[in-house]
């Protein structure tokens, strides 16, 4: 969300010129129909939806990729923890 003006406009700017995937809630949904304005006039809304979309647009395009990414992560740790635990100690006694 970009919130009023061009301090959040100038936000998501920055998040899309770094490579990000931007997104605005149309105006007609706003509360304050301006509110995402500034961000779309100055193009840095890669997608404007609808506030009632928002969610599904996030889970459908984001949420696969992120589960794989949080699913191979607990793998790499799960991994990790199996090594730590078969890795033998040695003791020398004196």
């Amino acid at each position: 969300m970009t919130g009023m003006g061009d301090d959040g406009a100038e936000g998501l700017g920055a998040v899309k010129a770094a490579g990000g995937m931007t997104v605005a809630q149309s105006e007609d949904t706003c509360v304050v129909s301006g509110m995402p304005r500034a961000a779309i006039v100055k193009g840095y809304a890669n997608k404007i939806i609808p506030l009632d979309g928002l969610g599904a647009y996030l889970v459908n395009n984001y949420g696969v990729e992120r589960s794989a990414t949080e699913k191979n992560e607990k793998n790499e740790k799960s991994d990790k923890n199996e090594k730590i635990a078969r890795t033998p100690v040695s003791s020398q006694s004196s």
